[in-house]
């Protein structure tokens, strides 16, 4: 926020505020390879203009006048290409007519768009690398991987090279990288944050399981541009948005009561790895000792519902992606290769499919009725406000390696909320491996397991989520705030 407050106390000029992410961001892009398109001299030009405005109005454009903004490459931008981890895409240059309407929003706002970042080649991969750009490395330890999809988002922030970024989640796209790289970041429920003019990979991917998701270092400029984003009407502009502006009432609610937390530990599939243990009790222990109420989370079972979930994204047998792929005579990346060149699933029979949505709203169902019995559990007697879990069992990995989404792909099949938050970093004396201490309950939870090297891990960010129930984005946001406070309380006493 301090970037916002010394732009509009008129200390720092737009131009001199754009100018110097540009920088920022070239320097990082040379080191992490996250940038997927730089115009810089359109955003140098257009904070000019911002700051022309300025002396002849002595008015701001906007509340986040001169502010650069970055995009995934998923996102249209009027002049330049959208490739989203696609050879076939480039050359396509968007217009003002195909220009994702959150872009537009973010121009309405004041904020400069300065460039794209990079994505995976088909957008569903934990990591970053395509043929265009190749791969995209973790800031805080490049033989890391950054995440994906949005994983370029995610090392540019890291290294500072943008102050707000925005992504799309379905299965942790934007939450992975946020949490690899130490950074805070919200996943919007379906409809709360327009779609419309954003680049679909997918054309099997059911309207609902896609959202937007947005990403930063500074948490305050994070509820920020979320407050101002979702007070946007887009009623006359997106039939899927839902009309809810920015609720401030929930956010006097929590303030006048002590707001219950819950913790899920362990999805019964595959257990995090020592870091997001030692993550999960740092967390329970400073809210415990804030006087918050802490309990068990304890929900029906994670893995059938989220193997649901991916039979559903990839029902048509992920035909449109191998399409795409073989319209430029690309290689498939080494992630994709054994399933590319692997027997190629088919198409899911229609009667299938339906049976599938059937019962993921099932699971939905159940769920709530679930999330509504812990009130007989809370001192309150309101059922819990927000759940704290991992994103992803794994700490860190190296690229390739990552391959359970359990903890992430929940909250997209709920079409729950959720905020990352960053808990301190990897570290091999703190953070060993269990050895035969650990009883692998199945391969994936086995592989997890053996991937992890202290070592190799040491000093990585470790971050957790804290997930709230369908719509309730100011809820979310309010709960981690209130968390980062209590750390700060715990972090003052004990310093």
């Amino acid at each position: 926020m301090d970037t916002m407050v010394h732009i509009q106390a008129g200390i720092w000029s737009a131009e001199e505020v754009v100018r110097a992410y540009c920088h920022r961001a070239a320097i990082a892009h040379q080191l992490v390879n996250c940038l997927t398109d730089a115009f810089f001299d359109v955003a140098i030009n257009t904070a000019m203009q911002l700051d022309q405005y300025r002396r002849d109005t002595g008015a701001l454009k906007g509340p986040l006048h001169g502010l650069p903004v970055s995009f995934m490459d998923r996102f249209r931008i009027a002049g330049r290409e959208t490739a989203a981890g696609y050879v076939a895409w480039l050359g396509r240059v968007e217009t003002d007519a195909t220009e994702s309407l959150i872009v537009r929003h973010m121009r309405s706002l004041g904020a400069v768009p300065f460039c794209k970042t990079a994505t995976p080649q088909s957008m569903m991969l934990a990591e970053t690398t395509n043929n265009i750009h190749g791969s995209t490395h973790n800031p805080h330890n490049r033989l890391l991987s950054s995440g994906g999809a949005a994983g370029g988002e995610g090392a540019l922030l890291a290294m500072r090279g943008s102050p707000l970024g925005w992504g799309t989640e379905f299965a942790g796209s934007t939450r992975i990288p946020a949490v690899f790289n130490s950074l805070y970041s919200l996943k919007v429920s379906c409809g709360r944050l327009p779609m419309r003019g954003v680049a679909n990979v997918r054309t099997s991917l059911p309207s609902r399981n896609s959202t937007i998701a947005m990403i930063s270092w500074d948490f305050a400029l994070l509820q920020h541009i979320a407050k101002l984003s979702l007070g946007i009407s887009n009623r006359e502009e997106d039939p899927a948005w839902i009309d809810m502006p920015w609720r401030q009432s929930k956010i006097r609610d929590l303030s006048m009561r002590r707001p219950v937390y819950a913790v899920l530990e362990f999805d019964g599939h595959v257990q995090p790895q020592p870091p997001v243990r030692r993550a999960l009790r740092s967390v329970t222990q400073c809210l415990r000792g804030a006087g918050y109420q802490v309990i068990d989370w304890n929900p029906p079972a994670h893995a059938v519902a989220v193997e649901t979930y991916f039979k559903i994204i990839g029902a048509d047998g992920a035909q449109s992606t191998r399409e795409q792929i073989k319209a430029s005579g690309e290689p498939p990346v080494p992630r994709l290769k054994d399933w590319y060149y692997g027997q190629a699933p088919q198409p899911l029979p229609l009667p299938d499919y339906l049976a599938l949505l059937e019962s993921q709203e099932e699971f939905q169902t159940e769920y709530q009725t679930y999330w509504k019995s812990t009130s007989s559990l809370t001192v309150s007697k309101l059922p819990v406000d927000g759940v704290i879990m991992p994103v992803c069992a794994n700490a860190a990995c190296l690229e390739n390696t990552l391959s359970y989404f359990g903890y992430s792909a929940i909250v997209n099949l709920l079409d729950f909320t959720a905020v990352t938050f960053p808990v301190g970093l990897i570290d091999k004396d703190m953070d060993p491996k269990l050895g035969s201490l650990f009883a692998p309950v199945s391969q994936e939870d086995e592989a997890t397991h053996q991937s992890y090297d202290p070592k190799a891990f040491h000093g990585a960010p470790v971050g957790l989520q804290l997930m709230c129930r369908r719509t309730e984005e100011e809820t979310a946001l309010k709960l981690v705030e209130m968390i980062l406070q209590a750390q700060a309380q715990t972090s003052m006493i004990s310093g």
